[in-house]
């Protein structure tokens, strides 16, 4: 389905529904001018994503040499089918610091090195296996060594005289990338900002401070000035600001539910923690999440537990066989 969602320029949402996912959809945002068009994102690189965007590309009757394509960041709803576009010689864009991350830590890695550390943080290794069969980021990721076309934070895309400004917002992902429009006052938010489902924030390997660099990107493009913005999933809401005023309170109240289990718990797991917390998901009890929602939570939990420990308000004892949270004494 093809929305137009901005008239000047114009902007066209291809939505693509994902059944039995808890994003419910995608958003692939194709942005026109007289003489150049920007393809925002992909979708999974699955037949029933494929679909859906080469019918909207179709319906929109793209140019696809005149074309470029802008990944937000490497999460494969968003990066999936890349090679459609390398193969048709369009040219792909992604942000330097995201980019240089994917290609230091592939997926495999980033899953082995989630793998130890999950372990040690008391997540059953049963369970590891259960999500990794499951995993869509794992099976529907494109093959590597696609081409890119690196941009520095704050460059701009060649739009011809559209300005269209990247600005790394870190957080969701190392280097994730939102797309801002000065002159309009637009912003394209990827998974950044999101208004019906707060974005997981989670740990990622040679990363210390993922919900530390989450909540700074957030301060930050609050000071930008946006009439519009246009998430990578759901719907958008009315008052940006006011969304982003509400993910904050989110992760400070996290941040206190936390804190306050490993004060009811003493000695308690990052696993624990998690099945102890609250999460919105159809009221399923957390022995009833399925496998692949427990990961995303765990990650969740230990991204919040390390900024607690950063801020020194409970202590992170690893002289066992499992990591342990403590209040301090």
């Amino acid at each position: 389905m093809v929305d137009l969602v901005w008239k000047d320029p114009k902007i066209y949402r291809i939505r693509i529904e994902l059944p039995r996912n808890p994003l419910k959809n995608l958003n692939i945002y194709v942005l026109q001018t007289p003489g150049r068009s920007l393809v925002i994102d992909t979708g999974f690189n699955n037949p029933e994503c494929h679909e859906a965007l080469w019918a909207g590309i179709s319906e929109l009757n793209l140019d696809l040499s005149s074309t470029a394509l802008f990944l937000t960041h490497f999460h494969a709803d968003h990066i999936g089918l890349v090679w459609d576009f390398v193969e048709r010689g369009v040219p792909v864009y992604m942000g330097k610091r995201e980019y240089e991350y994917s290609k230091k830590i592939n997926a495999e890695n980033i899953v082995g090195g989630m793998n130890v550390t999950f372990t040690q943080e008391g997540f059953p290794g049963g369970l590891q296996m259960r999500h990794i069969g499951e995993s869509k980021g794992r099976l529907e990721i494109p093959r590597p060594g696609f081409p890119v076309n690196v941009i520095e934070d704050g460059d701009d895309l060649p739009m011809g005289d559209l300005k269209v400004q990247t600005i790394c917002t870190p957080g969701h992902t190392p280097g994730h990338t939102v797309l801002y429009l000065p002159k309009q006052q637009l912003l394209f938010t990827g998974d950044h900002i999101l208004f019906d489902i707060t974005p997981n924030i989670s740990i990622w390997p040679s990363v210390p401070h993922s919900l530390a660099d989450y909540l700074e990107s957030l301060k930050m493009v609050r000071k930008i000035p946006v009439r519009a913005s246009f998430p990578a999933h759901r719907e958008a809401g009315e008052d940006f600001y006011q969304r982003i005023d509400q993910l904050l309170e989110h992760h400070r109240c996290r941040l206190d539910e936390i804190q306050q289990t490993v004060i009811d718990h003493p000695g308690i797991t990052a696993y624990e923690t998690a099945g102890l917390i609250h999460w919105s998901l159809r009221g399923l009890s957390w022995e009833m999440f399925p496998y692949n929602q427990r990961w995303f939570a765990m990650a969740e939990t230990l991204a919040h537990l390390y900024y607690l420990v950063d801020a020194q308000r409970i202590v992170r004892d690893v002289s066992g066989e499992f990591v342990r949270y403590y209040c301090w004494q």
